[in-house]
């Protein structure tokens, strides 16, 4: 019972903290304590995304697996355009594509579709082009920089993605790029 209470009160406290940085525009990556290793990260990555403000707090208050699956359902339906049909294409788009991330951007242990790349390509899908460039900046390595056409199709989030995307290595992870400020490099500049 102790533990139980502990866990729960830690969720909360650290799931209050996540939201406000979320809803800031800080990292929008969502854990939730509370829930089973399963459910707990759910909102990492492109979920996060995806989600509204109001939808990051609901998901941090939740207290058990049932009720975080019945919000996973619903969070889905919210962005299925016709019901009436099978099928959810902004869910499947988002699952298949995970798959995908996971597969290419898997790094330092983190699963793809939680790092930077990995969520850019599953809001945006596949760049038309990849290029790498050295950074303009002294002491900094090789940029990755990714090519969206201009006026291309708007992504899973409805917004169409800058036309370059730079990504740098930091250690073990490859994060944005934003020149000169490691501190700003969130997935706000998306």
């Amino acid at each position: 019972m102790k533990a139980r209470v502990a866990r729960l009160m830690l969720a909360t406290l650290v799931g209050t903290a996540t939201a406000a940085s979320a809803v800031r525009g800080g990292e929008p990556d969502v854990f939730n304590y509370a829930l089973s290793p399963e459910l707990a990260g759910w909102m990492i990555g492109a979920p996060a995304r995806l989600a509204t403000a109001r939808e990051i707090r609901e998901f941090t208050a939740l207290t058990d697996d049932a009720a975080a699956r019945r919000f996973i359902e619903n969070f889905w339906a919210a962005r299925d355009d016709d019901p009436r049909l099978p099928g959810n294409p902004v869910r499947e788009a988002v699952e298949e594509r995970a798959i995908e991330a996971d597969r290419r951007f898997t790094e330092a242990g983190r699963p793809g579709r939680g790092t930077d790349r990995g969520t850019t390509y599953i809001l945006y899908g596949e760049p038309a082009k990849i290029d790498f460039e050295p950074s303009k900046l002294a002491g900094e390595g090789t940029l990755e920089v990714w090519h969206y056409p201009p006026g291309g199709r708007s992504g899973l989030d409805g917004k169409k993605p800058q036309r370059q995307i730079r990504f740098s290595l930091e250690g073990e992870v490859t994060k944005f790029y934003v020149p000169g400020h490691p501190e700003s490099r969130t997935r706000d500049h998306l």
